[in-house]
């Protein structure tokens, strides 16, 4: 009986059942094609059961097993194969570092509160990053740290340059550094250091006395500096960042301090500590 025939008789149409049939002779063709990668990978990983699959690949192109009518096998391939037959079962995915809690503010230990986030730019040279480090209590700036990439070393420099500042001014309180739960302020070398200069307690944007006061302070770097001087390379903002510490902390008022300049209000509190 002819396919057409059958497929009066069943009350089908005739290409549902051609097409039926075209697809389990391809699939057979598949069938075929992968025993064939399987045996191929196979042979080399049982040879070389060291071997990773980029080795097994590297084996198989330098003898030319890989050759047959389909094409040659890729890397991926090779991998699926190794992973269908068992030979190089997957690595267990590492466990991410657990992120430390936020403290509430009744748990923050004492200290004078110093704030400090990294805030990614994208040049005309690339991307970099910004360090803002920020007296809390007198809204001051106290260095501004401008890298390539971020690192534990590059934020231990920015902070202490900033504690460097406010020492230079008579204060010389324990400060309690703030930061948010990125690597390079829970890494050991930045915890380390912040013990030698007070504490250290991870704060969120949205608590009272949280890290949104600094997200405040860049925003202004951005909107009202950066953006609008459109600096073309890293060195350019690191010229910049001299000129924003001097509007920002001389010129600009701050309505948080009863529209007072940063700076002044820091001098005034060292005045006063130093008085007493």
């Amino acid at each position: 009986m002819s396919l057409a025939r059958f497929a009066r008789e069943a009350g089908v149409p005739a290409w549902t059942l051609r097409e039926a049939r075209q697809q389990i002779i391809r699939q057979q063709a598949r069938d075929i094609e992968q025993q064939i990668v399987l045996e191929q990978v196979r042979t080399v990983a049982l040879a070389h059961p060291t071997y990773g699959y980029r080795r097994v690949h590297q084996v198989l192109r330098l003898a030319a097993i890989e050759t047959a009518p389909f094409g040659l096998l890729g890397q991926h391939t090779v991998r699926l194969a190794l992973g269908t037959l068992g030979l190089n079962p997957p690595f267990p995915r590492k466990g991410r570092k657990k992120a430390l809690p936020a403290a509430p503010e009744t748990l923050w230990p004492a200290g004078r509160r110093i704030q400090m986030d990294a805030t990614r730019f994208t040049l005309a040279d690339g991307v970099c990053w910004a360090y803002l480090v920020l007296d809390v209590e007198t809204r001051a700036v106290l260095n501004i740290h401008v890298i390539r990439s971020l690192s534990a070393l590059s934020a231990v420099t920015a902070l202490r340059a900033g504690v460097a500042m406010l020492r230079a001014q008579g204060i010389h309180d324990e400060v309690l550094i703030m930061t948010d739960g990125g690597s390079d302020f829970t890494s050991g070398v930045f915890q380390d250091t912040c013990q030698t200069l007070g504490g250290w307690v991870r704060a969120r944007v949205s608590q009272r006395g949280g890290m949104g006061i600094l997200e405040r302070t860049n925003r202004t770097l951005k909107y009202e500096f950066v953006f609008r001087e459109e600096f073309c390379s890293i060195q350019e903002l690191r010229d910049g960042a001299d000129r924003f510490l001097g509007w920002y902390n001389h010129i600009r008022l701050h309505s948080a301090l009863g529209y007072a300049c940063p700076w002044a209000k820091l001098l005034e509190t060292a005045k006063a500590r130093n008085a007493a």
